[in-house]
């Protein structure tokens, strides 16, 4: 009950100070002078409004930096997520751009090449450990793919033959293979009456997978008149390659062991190590046999 009354009296008493100070601001607007009970109260109402206000407007000014800062950070996180979207993105339209070139000049290239039939396939798959042997494309049995099909690039060189074959998955067995790849062909010289045989497989000496790969022909004719710089092109004796794909050019020539054939050092038209788009010659001689 004591708590009562004596908050009672505070109410009042702080109501009574609320209603002087009224008064005596009422008062004032029709003096320009207080009286000096009137200034005393006017002063001790002011310091009080100070000592409370003053401590509020600096809670209240850490509250709102607290919010802003909280805004900051969201904004800050915000725009860091969409910085990250944004590089990604622009990697994901820079690598369309490079193939949108390739598959134009693909294009122009393939258009090139109207004696043959050609499925466009993307490779899918090669392994480190036979990176000169076989690489995986998306296209198989189901696409009319069969084995012993010829494989090339876009400007028509040779990449290799498909050598296995699923539904939807073929792998193809590489010219730069030393063990199960042979492909017969001759070198292109001025006279086209005296042009040269001899077979094409990968460099017994083979650069590591960092570097080209490298081609040789072997059983050149000794009295052959081969140099440098002269193409080598598929001989249309084989069973599986059409005549005229464009396997390399010479880049050295040198006698074998014995002294009875010549052997040629060949860089590849096609480049082996960078494989992306490749075109499977459907109406290849081993499509005729099918």
């Amino acid at each position: 009950m004591t708590r009562f009354f004596t908050r009672k009296r505070l109410m009042v008493l702080l109501a009574s100070f609320i209603l002087l100070a009224v008064l005596v601001g009422l008062t004032l607007r029709e003096r320009e002078k207080a009286s000096w009970p009137e200034a005393i109260l006017i002063d001790a109402f002011g310091w009080v409004q100070g000592v409370v206000m003053a401590p509020v407007q600096h809670v209240a000014g850490f509250f709102d930096e607290v919010q802003h800062i909280k805004e900051l950070y969201s904004e800050n996180a915000r725009l860091k997520a969409n910085l990250n979207d944004f590089s990604a993105m622009r990697v994901q339209i820079q690598e369309l751009e490079r193939q949108n070139q390739q598959l134009k000049n693909d294009l122009g290239l393939v258009n090139l090449t109207t004696d043959l039939k050609l499925l466009a396939t993307n490779v899918v798959g090669r392994s480190p450990s036979t990176w000169n042997s076989t690489i995986t494309i998306d296209v198989g049995s189901k696409a009319g793919v069969t084995k012993d099909m010829a494989v090339i690039t876009a400007n028509k060189g040779l990449v290799g033959r498909v050598y296995e074959v699923t539904p939807y998955h073929s792998k193809v067995l590489l010219i730069s293979d030393m063990e199960k790849m042979f492909v017969s062909a001759k070198v292109q010289t001025k006279d086209q009456k005296d042009e040269p045989y001899g077979f094409v497989r990968g460099a017994v000496d083979n650069v590591p997978q960092s570097q080209k790969s490298r081609l040789e022909m072997t059983n050149i004719p000794l009295v052959a008149k081969i140099k440098e710089q002269n193409a080598v092109i598929t001989s249309g004796l084989s069973d599986i390659f059409p005549p005229g794909l464009l396997i390399g050019e010479i880049t050295k020539v040198e006698q074998d062991n014995l002294g009875l054939t010549q052997t040629a050092q060949i860089e590849p038209y096609a480049n082996l190590d960078h494989l992306e788009v490749v075109y499977v010659v459907t109406n290849s001689r081993a499509a005729a046999k099918e």
